[in-house]
């Protein structure tokens, strides 16, 4: 069964339903009130936009540290219209982050994310079918020079 499978996946830009990625995949754990995620997101959207400008190869959804459902979809509308999102309500979008590790500190306890792998802005690289090519894939964004390749510990 796909990671995707059981997740309600939307368009950013209008909350409409979305299929499921069938590209490599980002998965960005972050949310709008975190100093660290927004220049993450915005270097991010960088990538995204040089890796599909002549087709699609990179997908990204976004798993919502948000405290409320307007402000995801705030913070999506104004930041990365073009990405996919887990559904605010969604029980998947605490269950990957039970599953990655990956959250904010403040919802840790509460979702019983144990152990915390990695704080937010946090990027989990998947292929099509969920299964996992990089737990960490921040690093790359960090250090990407444009381009429209994969980076090789991506694929």
């Amino acid at each position: 069964m796909s990671l995707f499978s059981d997740a309600t996946l939307i368009n950013a830009a209008d909350g409409s339903p979305a299929s499921a990625p069938t590209v490599t995949t980002g998965i960005v754990f972050s949310s709008s009130w975190c100093p660290d995620c927004v220049p993450f997101v915005a270097r991010l959207g960088e990538m995204y936009e040089c890796l599909n400008e002549e087709e699609k190869k990179f997908e990204v959804v976004f798993v919502s540290s948000d405290r409320d459902a307007s402000s995801m979809a705030a913070y999506m509308k104004a930041k990365h219209p073009d990405w996919l999102a887990v559904a605010y309500d969604d029980p998947t979008r605490n269950e990957w982050k039970r599953k990655f590790g990956c959250c904010a500190g403040s919802e840790a306890a509460a979702l019983n994310v144990n152990p915390r792998k990695y704080g937010i802005p946090a990027l989990v690289l998947v292929k099509p079918d969920g299964s996992v090519i990089k737990e960490n894939g921040v690093p790359e964004v960090e250090s990407f020079q444009g381009g429209d390749e994969l980076p090789s510990a991506w694929q």
